[in-house]
């Protein structure tokens, strides 16, 4: 297998499995998150091959790192990775690391706070019969796009009207075994698509949403910082970031810089270290035992992730990834 595999053609090596992929923009298809499941069983690297003008799906990129996968690009007989834009080469077996220079058109040059929304929500949920999941999806999506999510699946494209309550008994068939659904909402420029994971845990059930939208630019600051109002008596922590590389929940394969993080909501489950310092003034949310924490990271006096940090280690809390 010494030659790279060019058009629809699909390889499996003793290293990796390749897919090809020539369509404007690749979702989590069924086959394709089945086909991410046996290369992680069998201990192969997944690598899904796009032309450079194609995009990809939250969902998929969300697939992908769990998987840990790779986006490959291919622009002429040249490919590159898809989120770092570094060179590839085949080598025989997989895409690898290539010793060409990379080319001053592939360097990231991206605003500060331009890009796409991606919010991270974890609720802890007692594991009663009462429990109605999907609360703060709906949430999310209505103040990123202003109504409630339009569906939800397995896969993409979600096949099934947004039901709280039918997501829920979905996730009940699966249980003890961790759910993953696809979340969409919105349309256009406020397009919305997202990940809920369900999973038990020895406190209840862990609810996990990642959701990626519109631009910063279209949503009020007011929308995001009365969404976690709304969640500060249910979530454990929720985090806004901004990525410049992503828009309605689409990347493209032009190399951006990282997500910078806009705010953290941390939940009233937390207590402060009371060894760390205040780097970073919060506003209350909530009283009493529920009171919650929301601190804008966007305007302190250092950098945004040096100031998430400083605010996780003064509740001793972990990065998030």
């Amino acid at each position: 297998m010494g030659e790279p595999m060019t058009g629809a053609t699909d390889t499996i090596s003793d290293r990796a499995v390749v897919l090809h992929q020539d369509r404007a923009v690749v979702g989590l298809a069924p086959w394709l998150a089945q086909a991410a499941v046996d290369a992680v069983r069998d201990g192969l690297l997944l690598q899904v091959v796009t032309p450079a003008d194609g995009v990809i799906t939250y969902p998929f990129e969300t697939m992908l790192a769990q998987a840990q996968g790779q986006w490959v690009v291919r622009e002429g007989e040249q490919y590159r990775d898809g989120l770092t834009g570094l060179p590839l080469r085949w080598d025989g077996h997989r895409f690898a690391s290539s010793d060409t220079v990379r080319s001053a058109g592939s360097l990231p040059t991206d605003t500060p706070w331009t890009g796409g929304l991606e919010i991270q929500i974890v609720t802890v949920h007692p594991a009663t019969e009462a429990l109605r999941l999907g609360a703060s999806a709906e949430a999310a999506v209505r103040a990123l796009t202003g109504a409630e999510p339009t569906g939800w699946g397995v896969a993409e494209p979600a096949t099934e009207p947004w039901s709280r309550h039918e997501l829920t008994a979905f996730c009940r068939t699966r249980a003890p075994a961790p759910t993953s659904l696809t979340v969409v909402g919105g349309e256009d420029e406020s397009a919305t698509l997202g990940v809920l994971t369900v999973e038990r845990v020895d406190v209840g059930v862990r609810e996990q949403l990642r959701l990626a939208g519109p631009p910063l630019s279209v949503v009020d600051a007011a929308t995001l910082e009365g969404l976690a109002e709304k969640l500060a008596g249910t979530a454990r922590s929720m985090i806004v970031t901004v990525h410049p590389g992503r828009s309605g929940g689409l990347r493209s394969s032009t190399p951006s810089m990282p997500a910078l993080p806009w705010g953290i909501l941390v939940g009233h489950h937390e207590r402060p270290v009371e060894s760390a310092p205040e780097v970073v003034v919060g506003r209350a949310l909530g009283r009493g035992a529920r009171r919650a924490w929301w601190y804008r990271l966007d305007g302190g006096p250092g950098a945004p992730y040096e100031t998430l940090g400083a605010v996780l280690r003064r509740y001793g809390l972990n990065v998030p990834r």
